[in-house]
């Protein structure tokens, strides 16, 4: 399949690489058919899949393809991938179209964080309950006087 790869696109970059590198270049040169045989022919989990081809179509920056995968089916890999992928490439608003899709507060209140949405984070920790990531959370915004308060006040909260 990789020399065949070769030919076709005219690169001589598949031969030798990996399963995982295979899928992942054939999806960054666009070529989603040849990425789905060598998923099928190889038995690639769909979980591994979902890795792949999450991160491929953020590193080519393909933010519409991203949010249309994202909602095929709900992802077996769970959207934190997605957020990653966003927060990684720098972002922001396009990460933000997965957060509130977060099942865990905790997971949710720590990606409010990344993409520096300290309200947002201090109310998923709140719902959490969780008043030691109030406090991580406090210290990831400590340059921010309102945000350090928010914590305190949300944290004294939970202690009564």
């Amino acid at each position: 399949i990789q020399h065949e790869l070769e030919v076709s696109t005219k690169q001589a970059i598949f031969v030798d690489s990996s399963i995982s590198d295979t899928i992942r270049t054939c999806i960054v040169l666009g070529n989603h058919r040849a990425a789905m045989k060598v998923k099928t022919e190889f038995k690639v989990s769909e979980k591994r899949w979902y890795w792949l081809k999450v991160f491929a179509l953020a590193t080519i920056r393909d933010w519409e393809a991203l949010e249309k995968f994202s909602k095929e089916k709900r992802p077996p890999i769970g959207y934190r991938p997605f957020v990653e992928a966003c927060v990684d490439a720098d972002e922001k608003g396009e990460a933000l179209k997965y957060i509130p899709k977060l099942a865990d507060l905790r997971e949710r209140a720590e990606a409010y964080a990344r993409i520096g949405m300290a309200k947002e984070a201090a109310d998923a920790a709140s719902q959490a309950k969780d008043g030691e990531l109030l406090g991580r959370l406090k210290l990831t915004f400590a340059q921010n006087a309102a945000a350090s308060s928010l914590f305190d006040t949300l944290r004294d909260r939970l202690s009564f």
